[in-house]
């Protein structure tokens, strides 16, 4: 059928045929492997972009027995390869809808630098490998068994559930699915509130849950470039100026220079939580700081471990240096691109004012890659984590749950920016030593992700109970 940019596609007669009616008791993991299977097949790199998955997955929703009306597959009309699909379960309308997203898209894998091929399921030694598997097709795939299960079952929650699976959240972010949605389509998303699986979740060790995340704030980027100049000259008479070095000087200043600690109330409830984990000194210093006591001490032990100092501050660093023009000449350029990870509440302008105070050097042109949005943080709701608990009790023994600072990037920020209170977490629980997305020989437990397809079903029935 074709694919009109920009408007819904075409799927009703998608739609037609029998569908086998299935139970309450039916296995939905060999469903959850063979989705799973499709969508680790379907290259969704940035080159290739998302729309051939997600006319997939619409066709799946269809055939489950959504109405074509409930079932909208959008691009943006500049963007044709960037899909998304939305998918309504209909409810009974006592709360607001409930908002689920995840992610189609994936990084780049180099199939040289991995042990199987990076765009096809392989099951081996216990493990599910795949591109995607841990970010976030696993999760995608539970959702869409999910969402298929619900329909089947003639499941009628209190709320609407929206199914959102959204383009460009990986690398490139030139049409970011959750983002254009919220801007240009509002009424298909609109929401009470939000659960990502694009996170944390469920941290395991030898098989044994520790602890489940749940992310409730995230840092923001920003990107600044720094760049020196000078005349340059030969190299068989150097002199004191010098813009390599110029620009190296300030690179070490910015080394040297540590924001200071602040917390957040998500940060707070983190190492409380967190502390019953642990013992001795690490478990009253984390105590203390939960207690909005700063101690110097405290904080300098819990910074030793990079997680949590990247947890306590905002942080800044070089990741990309360029300078020179060949080896005989003196440089007339140098540049340094800087990143930097924003606490909640925090702007790229303060940031800028502290970075342009640690260079303390005029010469050191300082430029910020674009605007950034705000991130609004959702303070953690022990109802919500309620929830989140009962979901994974009796999968997991004594289930803790622990509100959590995202370090990295999701697209809840584009819905806390909306006013949409947003969780983050994912349903397929993880080694904490394994974690592989973004990297080579990408994977997942296999048992992680039969149980998810039950952890799922009671997380998705419990958030959408009514308030």
């Amino acid at each position: 059928m074709k694919w009109r940019r920009g408007t819904v596609f075409a799927l009703a007669a998608l739609a037609a045929g029998a569908r086998p009616a299935l139970s309450a008791t039916t296995d939905y993991r060999p469903l959850a492997r063979e989705i799973l299977a499709q969508m680790v097949t379907t290259d969704t790199t940035h080159a290739h972009g998302s729309t051939e998955l997600a006319k997939a997955i619409a066709a799946r929703a269809l055939a489950a027995g959504y109405a074509p009306a409930d079932v909208q597959v959008l691009a943006p009309a500049d963007h044709p390869t960037k899909g998304n699909v939305v998918i309504r379960l209909r409810g009974k309308g006592l709360s607001k809808p409930l908002l689920v997203i995840g992610h189609l898209d994936v990084v780049e894998a180099d199939p040289r630098n991995w042990s199987v091929a990076p765009f096809k399921l392989t099951e081996k030694d216990g493990y599910l490998y795949g591109r995607g598997t841990q970010d976030m097709k696993g999760d995608d795939a539970l959702l869409l068994t999910e969402a298929t299960r619900l329909k089947r079952e003639g499941y009628r929650p209190d709320r609407d559930i929206i199914f959102a699976f959204t383009a460009d959240e990986e690398a490139g972010g030139d049409a970011n699915g959750m983002q254009w949605l919220l801007a240009h389509h509002r009424d298909l998303v609109d929401a009470g509130f939000s659960i990502n699986q694009d996170g944390q979740g469920g941290q395991m060790r030898d098989g044994k849950l520790l602890f489940l995340g749940v992310e409730t704030s995230e840092k923001l980027y920003v990107t600044f470039e720094l760049e020196t100049t000078d005349r340059g000259g030969h190299s068989s008479v150097p002199r004191p100026d010098n813009a390599i070095y110029q620009l190296v000087d300030g690179l070490k200043r910015i080394q040297g220079f540590t924001f200071p600690a602040r917390t957040t109330a998500t940060t707070r409830a983190f190492f409380k939580a967190y502390a019953t984990t642990q013992a001795g000194q690490v478990r009253a210093d984390m105590l203390r700081v939960a207690g909005g006591d700063l101690d110097a001490g405290a904080v300098k032990r819990l910074s030793a471990d990079p997680e949590l100092n990247a947890t306590l501050r905002t942080t800044c660093v070089a990741t990309v240096v360029h300078g020179g023009e060949g080896e005989s000449a003196l440089p007339q350029r140098a540049r340094a691109t800087i990143q930097c990870r924003l606490l909640p509440g925090e702007t790229p302008q303060d940031v800028r004012a502290t970075l342009a105070k640690v260079l303390d050097d005029p010469g050191i042109r300082m430029s910020m890659d674009g605007p950034i949005d705000p991130s609004p943080e959702t303070r953690p709701s022990p109802a919500v984590l309620a929830r989140y608990r009962a979901a994974a009790a009796g999968l997991y023994p004594d289930p803790l749950v622990i509100p959590d600072l995202e370090v990295g990037a999701s697209d809840s920020v584009y819905t806390r920016e909306a006013g949409l209170p947003s969780y983050v977490a994912s349903t397929v629980f993880i080694d904490q030593d394994d974690h592989r997305e973004h990297g080579r020989d990408e994977r997942i437990r296999a048992s992680a992700f039969n149980t998810g397809v039950t952890y799922v079903d009671r997380l998705v029935r419990a958030m959408s109970a009514k308030d």
